[in-house]
């Protein structure tokens, strides 16, 4: 981060569809409109488990990846694209993307199990008791269309709110009030 800070994480979780990717769009947008930097990492829960298909079929990434590369990359003097075989959770993702890019936001979408604090991204309040029934911690935020916004025990902000959003969560970060990641070492 220009400042030498860490820069703000904005956790962004919910149940599939629920809008969170589109949501994480508008934040990053916003975000990039004021001239900040930002990244944005998203959690696969699918790939957690399925096949490691995130090369292109016989590339020359993919096929060093099989012979037993743990980390690759493709790169340009426009950018890069860093692959890593290495087992992990948020903490270390949020690490490396500290490591390797001078960024003033993070947006990382997922986890609702992770302990940093995050968004949820929920249609209604029922959506919102199953996903704390799902094992959802560290709401300090919903986004939703819920018409009753006082039923929630957090801050309420619509979907088309995302400037509001991000300069609640930038100053409540800035002091200290959400919960940050705890990077390693």
């Amino acid at each position: 981060m220009r400042d030498g800070a860490r820069p703000v994480v904005i956790g962004i979780a919910g149940f599939s569809d629920a809008g969170k990717s589109l949501f994480a769009e508008s934040i990053a947008a916003t975000a990039a409109a004021q001239g900040l930097r930002v990244a944005y990492l998203k959690h696969d829960g699918h790939a957690d488990a399925g096949p490691d298909d995130w090369e292109k079929p016989g590339s020359d990434t993919a096929r060093i990846a099989a012979a037993g590369a743990a980390v690759t990359m493709v790169a340009s003097r426009r950018g890069f694209l860093l692959r890593s075989r290495q087992a992990g959770g948020w903490n270390d993702w949020l690490a490396a993307i500290c490591a390797i890019a001078d960024v003033d936001v993070v947006i990382a979408e997922g986890g609702k199990q992770a302990p940093h604090a995050k968004v949820a991204v929920v249609r209604d309040e029922d959506e919102w008791r199953r996903f704390l029934e799902a094992g959802a911690m560290a709401i300090a935020a919903v986004v939703s269309r819920e018409a009753e916004a006082t039923r929630f025990p957090v801050p309420v902000f619509p979907p088309e709110a995302a400037a509001d959003l991000l300069a609640w969560w930038c100053h409540h970060w800035r002091h200290g009030v959400l919960a940050a990641p705890t990077f390693p070492g």
